[in-house]
């Protein structure tokens, strides 16, 4: 679980961590690192590894590029409505915020680095709020802000108190409002099936200390209906995993296969995309976390 390396960036003794599961059916790293821990850690991630750096420097092929707007494409489907106020928490590099910018939104965005979008979209830095999250949506509360669509996209399964963080964003929701989080569909039934065949190590999926928290389908609906919020929509996104049952593609085994594996992915769901239509991916989308699977899943919600 890359415990040694993970608490030695944290500079504490290195303990193994175990996971814990939690009575919404969600599992919990303990012990966990404390908030100046983790901060430490994600300093040293993007910057101290880097010689200053952005972790951001890699470059995308032109697909690539078009596969990022796939996700802000299928929420404003999903949204259905016209313009309105949009929070996203966690903007990366910027994709989701741009694309909602451009359809005439108002935006705001929060993240902890502002590296991402001035690579990127430099003009998103004055729609940008840097800092600790859950800080600024405290503030945010305080001032009485609210948003017609809230964005969190792998977030939730980073931070140290993820029901915290859910409740914080259902004071944030306006009337009609509508949520997308997004995390790691892990402890899947799948995963479970690669590990029983021999292709991977048991929990493979667990990354100390990036990942604290694991939700799988089963899961994240009552996540969230413990924290005020009502499930509409669940989707998953396309099960790279099912590609460690096969000896030629498993990418833990062999990691320079991991490249195409990612790159066949890209090209299904952007043929689906681009061959049939937006509401046939999420029609692909909503069967996947119908039956478990997805990489990654994709929860919509509103205020219960």
């Amino acid at each position: 679980m890359r415990v040694a390396l993970a608490h030695r960036r944290l500079g504490v003794p290195p303990l193994k961590p175990r996971l814990v599961e939690k009575s919404q059916g969600y599992f919990e790293v303990e012990p966990r690192p404390s908030s100046e821990e983790l901060a430490a850690y994600y300093r040293d991630k993007y910057f101290g590894a880097n010689n200053g750096k952005t972790s951001y420097g890699h470059g995308y092929t032109a697909e690539e590029l078009e596969h990022k707007l796939l996700q802000p494409a299928e929420t404003a489907h999903v949204w259905g409505k016209g313009r309105g106020r949009l929070l996203e928490v966690g903007v990366g590099e910027g994709f989701t915020l741009d694309y909602f910018l451009q359809k005439g939104w108002e935006t705001t965005g929060i993240d902890f680095t502002d590296d991402g979008v001035r690579e990127f979209f430099p003009h998103l830095s004055q729609h940008l709020q840097v800092g600790d999250a859950f800080d600024l949506l405290d503030a945010a509360i305080a001032r009485k802000d609210s948003y017609d669509l809230v964005i969190c996209n792998n977030v939730l399964e980073h931070v140290i108190d993820p029901l915290g963080l859910l409740r914080r964003l259902r004071s944030l929701i306006a009337p009609g409002g509508l949520l997308r989080i997004c995390v790691p569909n892990d402890g899947s039934w799948l995963q479970n099936q690669v590990v029983s065949r021999s292709m991977a190590p048991p929990e493979f999926w667990v990354a100390v200390p990036d990942h604290l928290n694991y939700f799988n389908t089963d899961s994240l609906p009552r996540v969230l209906d413990a924290c005020g919020w009502s499930v509409v929509d669940h989707l998953g996104e396309f099960p790279i995993d099912a590609f460690l049952l096969n000896p030629d593609t498993n990418y833990l085994q062999d990691r320079s296969l991991g490249r195409n594996c990612h790159f066949a992915r890209v090209a299904f769901e952007m043929g689906l995309w681009r061959d049939r239509s937006i509401e046939a991916v999420i029609e692909y989308r909503r069967g996947c976390a119908k039956a478990g699977l997805g990489r990654n899943q994709t929860a919509y919600a509103r205020p219960s």
